[in-house]
């Protein structure tokens, strides 16, 4: 057997023996439902209509989209129905997984707010910068925005001081999954990586959580990671720190580590950061604006 294959299935098993004290909630019944619908060949819009308007969360967040200034609707949709209509399978299939990533690890003992609005920037930047590249899926840069940080808000829940732990660790020097390692012998990409292959989100999705924190993929791509995985890696990175700048915090340690590296990774240069920064921040003011 090639080691480094044998290597995967040992780190594999350690970090499955590791978690089973860890909850890694289910994917809810309904979003597998919708999503088995979503990826059949002729798609049942009644049944997806039915699906949604029987779970009041995912209603709402349907309804709220549509009706958002993004859609510039000339009138407001009035029922699931036209939101479906309005948003089409790609939009809906983003909204049915995030809010039921929201629900499943909201957690009763730490407000996440700041947490979810963060990860909500960062993946609507991250679809809006994938636009401006050539070959990147703009759904998936969305996903991983979303997903890129899910195994935070149940380490969160597990253990106690583990918040305070995330703090410290984002003004080290040292990458922040391996002060994990050392405090609770397993971190949130290993975690969230778990969530995503248990929840069947795309297996380059869920490679792309477990490499987020790792800056060596992009001098050696196609070792660890398909350049595919590179660059939404890259894109979620510098989406984290727009993100990050709209809601007025500094520049963490990671970011001053590795954040030329997605750049020229990514083939933007200083003045196509200084644009693309501009123009996310504009969009980032309108959602915030709405809400």
């Amino acid at each position: 057997m090639d080691q480094q294959v044998e290597q995967t299935q040992i780190d594999s098993k350690v970090a499955e023996d590791i978690l089973k004290s860890v909850r890694i909630p289910p994917c809810p019944e309904v979003v597998v439902a919708l999503m088995e619908e979503v990826r059949q060949p002729d798609v049942d819009f009644s049944k997806l209509v039915k699906l949604i308007s029987g779970d009041v969360g995912l209603a709402a967040s349907m309804m709220k989209t549509a009706n958002s200034p993004f859609f510039a609707l000339r009138s407001k949709v009035s029922s699931i129905q036209q939101a479906v209509s309005v948003l089409g399978l790609k939009n809906l299939t983003q909204i049915v997984r995030g809010s039921a990533l929201q629900n499943a690890l909201g957690g009763d003992k730490i407000s996440m707010e700041r947490f979810w609005e963060r990860s909500n920037f960062t993946a609507v930047v991250a679809s809006y910068f994938a636009g401006k590249l050539h070959g990147v899926s703009r759904e998936d840069a969305y996903t991983l925005g979303l997903f890129h940080d899910c195994g935070i808000p149940i380490l969160m829940q597990k253990f106690p001081d583990y918040k305070e732990k995330l703090a410290a660790a984002n003004q080290s020097a040292e990458l922040v999954i391996s002060i994990e390692d050392q405090h609770y012998t397993t971190n949130h990409t290993v975690v969230g990586n778990m969530l995503a292959r248990n929840w069947s989100l795309p297996a380059h999705i869920s490679q792309a959580i477990l490499v987020h924190h790792d800056h060596t993929i992009y001098e050696h791509p196609g070792e660890r990671a398909t350049p595919e995985v590179c660059a939404l890696v890259a894109i979620t990175q510098v989406a984290g720190h727009i993100a990050a700048t709209f809601s007025g915090k500094a520049d963490d340690a990671e970011w001053i580590i590795c954040g030329q590296l997605a750049q020229d990774y990514l083939g933007v240069s200083a003045e196509d950061m200084e644009d693309i920064t501009e123009d996310a921040l504009v969009e980032l003011e309108e959602i915030q604006a709405y809400r």
